[in-house]
């Protein structure tokens, strides 16, 4: 019944979209939230202040559903299944992004079915994140370019995915089950990683991954750049007037 209401909202504009949710289906939607021709169909949902939702968008299936303030989901993303999504604030999905856990899984173990996006994270465009098992991309981590696949479950074998804050990884990168990356990180383009990464502050790439070498300067200045310069205005505008 949920998702029958939830697809008979998604002509509505966002005006009448979003009381609906809040009546219909009890949804905590903030002030000033935006939501597009999309079906938004969790069990239980939060929406923070400000939030985006694009245009043809299917959101459904997880129990939970979390959305930090001033987080955005583009156009064209499925965001299906599990037990936990949380988007920290100001988090951003591009488009065309296809983000599921595996409904009612075969797997060996006890799989812990949770994405979660850290404060500024991003997810560019055409990205294959599978949650089977838990996800984890920390603050200011950015998946860029294309075609990049996250997977954690292999047959029946489910193991978690981490990426630490301020990784910036590059276009075309598979991570098997088990996997991670270190914090402020840079991750080259198609690079294969098949293992856990502790290192912090280097480059990683190959086939399999492997170290590369320290960081240098420059690169690091990409890892710490804020993915949301709004993000870091507001914060500090936010300390001086509570000095």
């Amino acid at each position: 019944m949920r998702r029958i209401v939830a697809c008979l909202l998604m002509p509505l504009p966002s005006f009448l979209m979003v009381p609906l949710l809040r009546l219909l289906l009890g949804y905590d939607i903030g002030p000033d939230v935006k939501i597009g021709f999309s079906v938004l169909s969790a069990r239980r949902a939060r929406i923070g202040r400000g939030v985006r939702i694009g245009h043809f968008n299917f959101i459904s299936h997880m129990q939970s559903l979390d959305v930090g303030d001033k987080a955005v989901i583009g156009h064209f993303n499925i965001v299906l299944g599990g037990r936990e999504v949380r988007l920290g604030e100001g988090a951003y999905i591009g488009r065309f992004n296809e983000i599921n856990s595996i409904l009612d899984p075969v797997a060996r173990g006890t799989p812990d079915p949770c994405l979660t996006l850290g404060r500024g994270a991003v997810v560019t465009a055409w990205h294959k994140i599978d949650y089977t098992d838990r996800v984890t991309l920390g603050d200011s981590v950015v998946l860029a370019g294309r075609l990049s696949n996250l997977w954690t479950h292999n047959r029946q074998d489910v193991l978690p995915v981490s990426i630490g804050e301020n990784c910036y990884v590059g276009s075309g990168i598979q991570m098997v089950p088990g996997s991670a990356i270190g914090a402020h990180c840079v991750v080259g383009l198609g690079a294969v990683v098949t293992r856990k990464f502790t290192d912090e502050r280097v480059l990683i790439a190959g086939v399999p991954a492997k170290v590369i070498k320290p960081l240098d300067e420059a690169s690091l200045a990409l890892v710490t750049y804020p993915t949301r310069p709004d993000l870091e205005t507001a914060a500090a505008v936010g300390r001086g007037d509570a000095d």
